[in-house]
């Protein structure tokens, strides 16, 4: 007989050790540098290595990491890191990882990847092997001198007619003989430019080279061309336009500035350099000069916001290709070299997103036709035309319809948005415009001799971020339509910098809706390189006294141009930042000018109060008792020294952190003796007031829940609507859920009467409105109101995302950069279930609920390598079950439960009485 006594040592082995082999190793995804994939430019010396993790099972977690960085492909693939290699590396960290080895060769490719160690001290399987490229570190390394071509100067009346002038057309024809390795170029302009190489467009990207203060830097990008190249002859080519630096900006027409465009420089120049590598060890490089050759052509006006003319009569069919004769070309204009620095570009370019096909095809006037593309979006449009040479075809752009079917184009003011394409006559042309975009979802074309087919137009939606970091889905389709506006608003406004909108003369990077949808814009996209360059324009704008400018890039100033809650995104967005990835390297850039901010602030200030100074904007766009502008500005004061005490530690000065909490509990002192009563009601007693006070921490400890159930005693005997504008409305949500007034959070968030969010969704919107009221079905005429300033797509009033993922689904770190997580989801009877996912800087978590009759189920997963806080509202633990068995190692926590998890997908369920 078997003696089972004798063996259970080993059957107890034999199982643990077949439990561990059921986890398989972790997997490493992701693996990036400065949070981009394969950087062919890089201006940091010390770049920085992240990845996530994917692991089966539970209580997932990397020990180790080891990385190598190699000088060859071959050499990584080998795992040997002939450049670094930072050995077995004990922890947890994934991200913000510094190189640390000897200096980076400028143009040079390195190959870098990396493995973890799992709980179990099992090593991961090498990561597919990535790379990065030092960029040109120096003045020396550009070897070419900006050009372009002298096509006139403004000769109109500045405020009457409009100066666009054509676009500048640059070759050069070069010979290669040798096989080629490697071959790179290096690009930018003052102005726009599209790299051409042997007949075809270089790169996916567009309006390179972005915007900056061009007198203070110039970006450029890189190219790896190689197999773009052929044996003989090639041509490499760019067509210039005004853009950013020489075109019209924003409202400056339209409010009568002493210049209206031109703001940067006059004409347009182009520098660029095709580095080539040969196999047999020597390089070559053509470098923009005096011996290329150029011209005018088809495209006859081009602005950002005037919109674009081609005429296709003027081609110069394989100007771009071997073989063409430019004979009748002329020499290219030499210009002086970059006032600014001239830097690799560090955030996301702009890139087509999606292709939106026609819905419909309407014709509201004779010869008159609108198409409808679905939804409201930034971008441009790909058109097929067949007319007879010489037709001149209109197209504008609309982002509503008035009553008589015809677009709405009142709201865009001086911005002309139009384009004009004229046919050469050879059957069927198809064109999109290059330097210029729209936002839109309807296109108006006259002039072509019949009526087109749907498919004539379709739209190109272009941004500089994909909006594929989150999920969410409610029991409420209202809510739903509003997550997909919110997305489409942000792709619409990220657009190279952060804009308030995409359709009007504006289109500016203005801090105060920055500030409010940071939070939210992280969720929806990651949005760290896109705001670590946003960052730097920011920094370069600020004014020399200390104060942020209202919008950035600054190319003009109006009198007072700050702000109080539009330039605190100086420091409000650099904390977003840090809380949301862990970076304190965008802490220690913006440091000194947050500094400098602050001093500002405390020479303003009268006894810790900080007045409303400069073009005061307030609660702008609020929909009922206004919040006086010196509350605002007092109280975004002590946010802002809040937050400093908070970076100043993270940065490790615990003098200035010492400092700054000081200043803000004498902010908060102040602020209280100003703004409290007795009673705990605010002498402002608005919305605003209450959840700016108690979200900022400013409400003495004593006095708070009474200024809660103040807020929410306004809210309800509103009719559970707002009465706040951009910087109110958010918070209140915010605080509504610290203070557990979760139904009436629900009821604001599911209202469909003016003003909501849900008043916009019931009027067929597509994306969010500036105002609460933008548009009626059953308006006017017009179908809008106050068509002078109405952007339909402006994504400040959609910072309502925040609180969507912070408390709906539960989704807060713990601590900066969601490595550990705070699971504390806002359950009410007022919505049935909700459900959603974030994928953060170390993975996907995901969160979901549903009501069964009396009992809850909440479903979780967190992400191998991070562990959770999860609080349900139960209050006796001994309820809260997993698979039918009570949970182990729970504890109360007010009217909580508190269970600490690791990785793994979870499934709780509990009563709620």
């Amino acid at each position: 007989m078997l003696n089972l006594r004798k063996f259970l040592p080993l059957l107890l082995l034999t199982f643990l050790c077949t439990c561990v082999r059921a986890q398989t190793a972790l997997t490493v995804l992701q693996p990036r540098v400065e949070y981009l994939e394969n950087p062919l430019a890089l201006d940091v010396a010390h770049p920085r290595f992240s990845w996530y993790l994917e692991g089966e099972g539970r209580d997932r977690a990397q020990t180790a990491y080891r990385i190598i960085v190699s000088s060859t492909a071959a050499l990584a693939q080998q795992g040997q890191g002939d450049v670094w290699d930072t050995g077995k590396v004990a922890g947890t960290a994934t991200n913000q990882l510094e190189y640390a080895g000897p200096p980076l060769a400028g143009g040079h490719r390195y190959h870098w990847r990396v493995r973890s160690w799992d709980e179990n001290d099992r090593p991961s399987a090498w990561s597919p092997a990535a790379h990065f490229t030092r960029g040109l570190t120096r003045f020396a390394d550009w070897q070419g001198e900006f050009i372009g071509l002298d096509v006139g100067y403004d000769k109109t009346d500045k405020y009457r007619d409009l100066y666009l002038p054509p676009a500048r057309y640059l070759r050069k024809s070069f010979r290669l003989e040798k096989k080629v390795q490697r071959a790179m170029v290096y690009a930018t302009a003052r102005g726009l430019y599209e790299l051409r190489l042997n007949g075809a467009k270089v790169g996916d990207k567009f309006l390179l080279p972005g915007w900056t203060d061009y007198r203070k830097r110039l970006y450029y990008q890189a190219f790896d061309v190689t197999d773009q190249l052929t044996a003989g002859e090639n041509v490499i080519g760019a067509i210039l336009s005004d853009g950013w630096y020489a075109g019209y900006l924003g409202y400056a027409l339209l409010t009568r500035q002493d210049r209206v465009r031109e703001f940067y420089g006059v004409n347009p120049s182009f520098l660029g350099q095709l580095v080539i590598e040969y196999t047999d060890g020597t390089t070559e490089t053509i470098a923009s000069g005096r011996d290329w050759s150029a011209n005018e052509g088809p495209i006859r006006e081009a602005d950002l916001l005037m919109g674009e003319r081609y005429d296709a009569r003027l081609e110069h069919p394989g100007w771009d290709a071997p073989g063409y004769n430019d004979a009748g070309w002329k020499k290219p204009r030499p210009y002086h070299s970059s006032f600014g620095k001239i830097a690799a570009y560090p955030g996301t370019l702009i890139t087509e997103r999606e292709r939106l096909p026609a819905k419909k095809l309407t014709e509201p006037a004779p010869g008159v036709y609108v198409f409808d593309l679905g939804k409201n979006f930034a971008g441009i449009a790909d058109f097929k035309f067949t007319a007879p040479a010489g037709t001149e075809i209109r197209i504008r752009y609309g982002e509503i319809l008035q009553a008589d079917g015809n677009i709405l184009t009142a709201n865009l003011r001086r911005a002309r948005a139009t384009d004009f394409y004229v046919t050469k006559g050879d059957g069927e042309e198809t064109w999109q415009p290059r330097f210029t975009y729209h936002g839109f979802q309807y296109v108006e074309v006259t002039g072509l001799p019949a009526r087109p087919a749907l498919d004539a137009v379709t739209g190109i939606v272009l941004s500089s971020i994909a909006t594929d970091a989150s999920t969410f889905a409610s029991a409420n389709p209202l809510n739903d339509q509003l997550y997909e506006n919110i997305k489409t608003t942000q792709s619409a406004n990220f657009f190279e910098i952060p804009t308030d909108c995409p359709q009007r003369d504006e289109r500016l990077g203005w801090t105060g809706d920055a500030q409010i949808f940071a939070r939210s814009a992280t969720f929806n996209a990651d949005v760290a390189a896109f705001f670590t360059k946003w960052l730097i324009d920011l920094d370069d704008s600020q004014l020399w006294y200390g104060a942020y400018p209202n919008f950035a890039p600054f190319p003009y100033s109006r009198p007072n141009m700050h702000s109080p809650a539009w330039m605190d995104a100086g420091i409000i967005v650099p904390y977003t930042m840090y809380n949301v990835y862990g970076d304190t390297r965008i802490l220690q850039r913006a440091w000194a000018g947050m500094e400098k901010f602050m001093a500002y602030q405390a020479e303003e200030s009268d006894g810790f109060l900080r007045p409303a100074t400069g073009n005061n904007y307030g609660d702008w766009l609020n929909a009922g008792k206004a919040t006086s502008k010196d509350f605002i500005a007092a109280v975004y004061y002590g946010y802002d020294a809040k937050l400093m005490a908070e970076m100043a530690t993270a940065l490790g000065k615990p003098q200035e952190a010492a400092a700054y909490a000081a200043t803000y509990q004498n902010i908060r002192q102040a602020v209280a003796r100003k703004y409290l009563q007795p009673n705990g009601h605010t002498t402002e007693d608005t919305q605003t007031s209450y959840a700016l006070l108690l979200y900022f921490g400013l409400y003495p400890d004593e006095l708070a829940a009474q200024g809660a159930a103040r807020l929410a005693a306004l809210i309800s005997g509103n009719g559970d609507k707002f009465t706040t504008g951009f910087l109110g409305t958010k918070h209140i949500m915010l605080v509504l859920a610290n203070y557990g007034y979760h139904d009436l959070a629900y009821r604001l968030f599911q209202q469909t009467e003016y003003p909501s969010w849900g008043f916009s969704v019931v009027n067929g919107s597509t994306s969010v409105w500036e105002r609460w009221n933008s548009f009626t079905r059953d308006s006017d005429s017009n179908n809008a109101i106050n068509a002078a300033m109405n952007s339909f797509s402006h994504y400040s009033l959609g910072a309502v995302a925040e609180w969507m993922f912070v408390h709906a689904l539960g989704l807060e770190t713990q601590g900066p950069g969601y490595r550990q997580l705070r699971i504390q989801p806002a359950i009410s009877r007022e919505m049935n279930q909700l459900a959603g996912s974030y994928r953060s800087i170390n993975g996907t978590i995901s969160s979901a609920w549903e009501w069964q009759g009396d009992e809850v189920t909440f479903r979780l997963t967190v992400p191998a390598n991070v562990t959770a806080e999860v609080l349900l509202p139960v209050s006796d633990p001994q309820q809260l079950r997993e698979g039918g068995k009570r949970v182990k190692n729970t504890r109360a926590q007010g009217e909580r439960t508190a269970i600490a998890v690791g990785s793994g997908s979870y499934v709780f369920t509990f009563p709620i009485d």
